[in-house]
């Protein structure tokens, strides 16, 4: 485990989960954290010396201040702090909704940082469309949250107990449960709050997507088809993305929500896969 130190005693952490062969970085969404990957490892690591982040705020990372800084230069920053450590740029990277938002905003920002990337549902907005206020649905939800569980067995139960995380795989709940969590006096707590996670659903800056077209590195915006989950935004976007990328390809994926990374590991790993060696 590596801390990436951002300027302002904040930091990301940046898990080394093996393999064969070049480098590939993997970002998270809000609120979950690398381990979100656990079941798509598996496939990726025949291929990819594989490293994971968590952004401040989330999975092993700690807090040192309240309100956190969630601005998203900071995550840019962790993004290029990670770079710099698993090897010489041009990397592959995958990503999912925060994360692989963030991934484009870098390579946007830093040309050339990346030879190819996977999204699945990368949460970018154009500047005509309002963020999410105190009063939308994510935010009051993310801050009614409950924070503080008797043991890690009654967190996963609670989490598969109810979508979207009774539609995932096991694994994949229990691995983002264990690195989300940690020991208390009384059982255990999140390590990404719900405070943080309506922070960073709340906050953001908006995008020009005609600027998109800049990025020519290879990317593929992968979509979920299933809707009616109470969040149509995420893949709602994934079509104009992949439309105002230089070299940008649309993928729907039957059957998956907006968590797909953790319903269908190993279909979602060969996706990754057969792009990375297009």
């Amino acid at each position: 485990m590596h801390l990436l130190q951002g300027g302002d005693g904040e930091h990301g952490v940046l898990h080394d989960f093996g393999g064969e062969g070049p480098p590939l970085l993997l970002t998270h969404g809000n609120g979950l954290n690398a381990a979100m990957w656990t079941t798509v490892l598996p496939v990726l690591q025949r291929h990819r010396h594989c490293f994971g982040l968590d952004f401040r705020g989330h999975g092993a990372s700690r807090t040192q201040s309240s309100p956190l800084d969630v601005e998203r230069s900071r995550l840019v920053t962790e993004i290029l702090l990670a770079v710099a450590v698993v090897g010489d740029e041009p990397i592959d990277a995958v990503g999912h909704s925060l994360g692989g938002a963030t991934l484009v905003r870098t390579e946007l920002e830093n040309p050339g940082m990346f030879r190819r990337m996977w999204l699945f549902e990368p949460v970018m907005v154009p500047e005509e469309y309002e963020r999410p206020d105190g009063d939308h649905p994510l935010v009051i939800a993310a801050r009614r949250r409950r924070n503080e569980f008797p043991s890690l067995d009654s967190f996963v139960e609670r989490l598969r107990s109810k979508p979207p995380f009774s539609q995932c795989e096991e694994a994949a709940v229990w691995g983002y449960a264990t690195l989300g969590t940690q020991e208390t006096a009384s059982g255990v707590s999140l390590t990404c709050s719900g405070e943080v996670e309506a922070q960073i659903f709340s906050s953001g800056t908006a995008t020009d997507f005609t600027e998109l077209k800049s990025i020519t590195a290879p990317i593929v915006v992968a979509r979920g088809e299933v809707l009616g989950t109470g969040n149509e935004m995420p893949p709602a976007m994934a079509e104009p993305i992949a439309v105002h990328l230089g070299s940008g390809t649309l993928f729907p994926m039957d059957g998956l929500t907006h968590f797909g990374p953790m319903e269908a590991g190993a279909r979602v790993g060969d996706a990754i896969i057969a792009h990375l060696l297009a």
